[in-house]
Parts: structure tokens; sequence; C-alpha cells
């Protein structure tokens, strides 16, 4: 099934997991491993809860680090495991979780696992670049990292933990 092409537009910010406000046990937990293709243009595989699996084609996007271009298509399992004999760099294994907000906004926690263990980040798509801007820093975030390249899930599985991140979690 294809899934098609959208602008995403997000911010995304380094957490404290012991200071997030939220329960996640009513939430769905989705285990996520995400591999690469190619990193740029971004070519990534993601396996969600061994049911979803997703072959997604991103472009740099614009030097302000919001937005960018985004394809999704649903893939087969077996096309899917093909493609993984393909890829490059580590595997990111990561737990998500979403939290719907009172303004209508997903709250996406993300809980890395293996070598990336310890690192959480939250991300929040919006509908436009000003709504993105004017968003408030959550008060138990540690840093925003939406124009940070070192935090972008693909710079993760090309080079690993981000140097600063070691101090953060």
């Amino acid at each position: 099934m294809i899934m098609g092409a959208k602008k995403e537009i997000e911010r995304k910010w380094l957490v404290d997991k012991a200071k997030i406000p939220f329960d996640f046990s009513k939430a769905e937990p989705l285990v996520m491993e995400q591999s690469y293709i190619n990193f740029s243009p971004t070519i990534r595989l993601r396996n969600t809860n061994d049911k979803s699996y997703i072959l997604c084609v991103k472009n740099k996007g614009g030097k302000d680090g919001l937005s960018r271009d985004e394809f999704e298509t649903e893939i087969s399992k077996e096309d899917y495991e093909k493609l993984l004999l393909k890829t490059e760099g580590t595997i990111i294994r990561k737990t998500r979780y979403c939290i719907d907000t009172d303004d209508g906004l997903t709250m996406e926690f993300d809980f890395f696992e293996g070598e990336l263990s310890g690192l959480c980040y939250m991300e929040i798509e919006f509908s436009s670049e000003e709504d993105a801007l004017s968003y408030p820093n959550p008060p138990w975030a540690i840093k925003d990292v939406t124009t940070d390249v070192g935090y972008k899930n693909a710079m993760l599985a090309k080079v690993g933990m981000p140097s600063d991140a070691q101090k953060n979690i």
C-alpha cells in the first residue's frame, strides 16, 4: 500500500526521563527497528511490532531543520527482509509511546535500546512551521535538538550516540 508523500514538520527534544509527567502504562508500546539503505537522501526501513514494514525516503530539508519531504510506502515482510541485507550502519532499536495532548497534538516519546540505551527524546509533528516555532519547550526537556544533525535517527545509525548526549542521560 502506498502511503504517499507529505511535508514533515516536526520538532524534537532530548528529555529527562525522570521528569516526564505522563503515565505510559495506558499507551500502546510501538517496538521499532529502523535501518538505513542510504543516508543522503535518507532511505529508511522500519519494522513496527513485527507487523508493519515501511520503506521511507526523506530529503535533507531546509536549513531550519523543521521541515522536509517524506515519502512512505508499506512493504511486505519478505521485501523488508531482502532490503535489510542492503542496509548500512547500526540498526536502531527503540520503543515509542504516543501521548495525545489537550491541544490536538501527539507527543511521540522514543526510548532507545542497545548501544543507544539511555537516550530518550520526544517529537511533535505540526501542521505549519509557524506552529512548530511558537510551541514552547516542555519544562522536562533537556534541550531542543530539532536542528542538531547528531540526533537524527540516520546519524545515530551511522555514527552512534552524540558526544554531548552522555552528560544528559
